[in-house]
C-alpha cells in the first residue's frame, strides 16, 4: 500500500509541477538559452537592459537555461512543463521514500503532506526546481540511501544551475557538528562525507564562467536592499495553509527531540527550521531537510498499519497512479506550454508597430519588471527592457525607482529622472491613474488591464498617436 500511496503521491506532484508556464524568471531563463546557443558561449555582460547594457552580469543559472532550450529545440516549448513536472514528480517520490523510516502509514502521510502542499504554491517553473531535487540527492547520500560519489555530479550540476547550492554545505556541516556532538569527539563524525562533498565544490569550478559561480549568493545577499520588495525575498505572515502547515512542523520537531533522536539528525532539523522563518523562498527546502531528518525518530508513533501489507487498496492506487499519468501527459501536451494572460501582449502589439519597442525602438519605454522579462522573452537581445526580475543585477537607484512606480511615489519626479517617454502600466495601478490626470502625458492606448501613455513633450509622442 505504501508504494501505491506514493505513486499517487507523484502523480500529484507532477500534476503540479506541469501546469502550463507564467513564471517571469522562466521567460528571461529560456531567452539566455538560446542567446548562449546563437552567440555560442555564456554571456558574461548583460545583452538585455535599455540603460545597463554591457554591464557585468553573472548568469548563475547558465546551465538550467542551456537545458530549457535544448528541450525546446528537440521536443518543442511542450517538452518544458512535462520537464518540470517529471522534476515535482522526483521530489514528492523522493520525499515519500525518505520519510520511510518512521514506519507508520499516518506519520509517513503527515510529514510526506507539508512539502507537498508548501509545493504546490512555491513550485516555480525555474531553476529553484533543480535546486531542490539537488538537496533531496544531499539528504539520501546523509541517509546511506545513495553512495557518497554522487555528490559530485549532484553538486556540479547545483552550482550550475541555481544559487541555492551553499544549503548542500551547510546541511554537511550542521550533520557534521550533530555528529560531533552525538559521539563526544570530532574524530566521531563522517569526514568522508565532508571530503565529498569539498571535491563536488571544487569540481562545480569546471564551467564557462569559474569559481565566480561560488561567490555569486554572496554578492545576491549583498543586495538584499534591492530584494526587500520582492516577495519571496520576504519573511512568511503565516496566512496560507502551506504557511500554516509549516508552522505546525514544530510539533513533529519536539516530539522527536522528546524520544531522544541523534543531534546528527536534530541539529540540521532546527537550524533548518530557523531558515524557514528568515524568507519564504525557504520553506520548501527547510521542509524538506526538517521532515527527512526527524523521520526515524518518529518510528511507532501513531498506529500499527505501516502499508506494507498487499491489500486491494495498493492495487486501486497503482492503477489510479498509472491512468494519472497518463491523463497528465496527454492534458500537459494538450495545454499551451507558456501562459502570457499577465503580460500587456496587445499592448506590446501596438508599440511594435509604432517602432516603439523591438529592435527599431526610438523611445524609453518604462514598465515594471514582469514586462521585462516578457520583452526579454519576445526581442532576446532588441528587448531593451527598463528593468526585469534580475534584481540582484540593477543598480540599487533602478530598483528602488521601480518600487516608486509600482508602490507609490514622486510619480512625476521618477520619471522625469529616468528619462520616460513613454510608460506601459497596468491600468488599475496608482501610476496609471495618476498619468490619466497629468496634463504633461496622454494616453494614447487602453485594454482591460493595461494602458500605454506618452510624455506630450517627447520625443516618442508622434510615434504613439501613429
Amino acid at each position: 500500500m505504501a508504494t501505491g500511496f506514493g505513486s499517487a503521491l507523484a502523480v500529484l506532484g507532477f500534476a503540479i509541477g506541469s501546469r502550463p508556464i507564467g513564471d517571469n524568471s522562466f521567460l528571461t531563463h529560456l531567452a539566455t538559452g538560446r542567446l548562449m546557443a546563437d552567440i555560442g558561449s555564456v554571456p558574461v555582460a548583460d545583452p538585455y537592459s535599455a540603460d545597463f547594457a554591457g554591464r557585468a552580469w553573472t548568469v548563475q543559472s547558465w546551465l538550467a537555461s542551456a537545458v530549457y532550450h535544448g528541450l525546446e529545440v528537440v521536443f518543442g516549448l511542450r517538452a518544458l512543463p512535462v520537464f518540470h513536472g517529471m522534476l515535482a514528480a522526483v521530489l514528492v517520490a523522493g520525499i515519500w521514500a525518505m520519510v520511510g523510516p518512521c514506519r507508520q502509514l499516518v506519520t509517513r502521510m503527515a510529514l510526506a503532506t507539508v512539502p507537498l502542499v508548501l509545493g504546490a504554491s512555491y513550485w516555480s517553473p525555474r531553476p529553484l526546481m533543480i535546486g531542490l531535487v539537488g538537496l533531496l540527492v544531499v539528504l539520501a547520500v546523509i541517509r546511506g540511501r545513495l553512495p557518497p560519489w554522487m555528490l559530485i555530479p549532484t553538486i556540479w550540476i547545483w552550482v550550475n544551475a541555481h544559487g541555492s547550492f551553499p544549503l548542500a554545505a551547510a546541511l554537511v556541516v550542521l550533520v557534521l557538528i550533530g555528529s560531533a556532538i552525538d559521539g563526544r569527539s570530532i574524530r566521531s563524525a563522517p569526514w568522508s562525507l565532508a571530503g565529498w562533498t569539498a571535491a563536488g565544490f571544487l569540481g562545480s569550478g569546471l564551467n564557462p564562467l569559474g569559481p565566480r559561480l561560488w561567490w555569486f549568493p554572496l554578492r545576491l545577499l549583498s543586495s538584499r536592499q534591492s530584494l526587500e520588495g520582492v516577495v519571496e525575498w520576504q519573511a512568511a505572515r503565516f496566512d496560507s495553509a502551506g504557511q500554516l502547515l509549516y508552522l505546525a512542523l514544530v510539533v513533529p520537531l519536539v516530539l522527536a527531540a522528546r524520544k531522544r533522536a541523534g543531534w546528527a539528525d536534530l541539529v540540521p532539523a532546527i537550524v533548518f527550521y530557523g531558515f524557514g522563518f528568515l524568507a519564504i523562498r525557504n520553506l520548501v527546502p527547510a521542509a524538506m531537510v526538517v521532515v527527512i531528518m526527524i523521520a526515524p525518530a518518529l518510528r511507532n508513533l501513531v498506529g500499527s498499519e505501516t502499508g506494507e501489507q498487499r491489500s486491494p487498496v495498493a492495487a486501486v492506487l497503482a492503477v489510479v497512479a498509472a491512468i494519472g499519468v497518463t491523463v497528465g501527459l496527454a492534458l500537459t501536451v494538450a495545454q499551451p506550454p507558456l501562459l502570457f494572460e499577465r503580460y500587456p501582449v496587445d499592448a506590446i502589439d501596438v508599440l511594435e508597430r509604432q517602432g516603439l519597442v523591438g529592435g527599431s525602438a526610438v523611445a524609453s519605454v518604462v514598465h515594471r519588471d514582469g514586462v521585462g522579462n516578457y520583452l526579454t522573452h519576445r526581442y532576446g537581445r532588441s528587448a531593451s527592457v527598463f528593468i526585469d526580475d534580475r534584481f540582484d543585477f540593477y543598480p540599487l537607484d533602478r530598483t528602488q525607482a521601480h518600487l516608486e512606480l509600482l508602490d507609490g511615489g514622486e510619480f512625476g519626479t521618477v520619471l522625469d529622472t529616468v528619462g520616460a517617454d513613454v510608460v506601459v502600466w497596468e491600468s488599475e495601478r496608482g501610476l496609471a491613474r495618476w498619468l490619466e490626470e497629468s496634463p504633461a502625458w496622454e494616453i494614447t492606448y487602453r485594454d482591460e488591464g493595461w494602458i500605454i501613455a506618452c510624455r506630450r513633450a517627447g520625443t516618442a509622442i508622434d510615434h504613439c498617436r501613429g
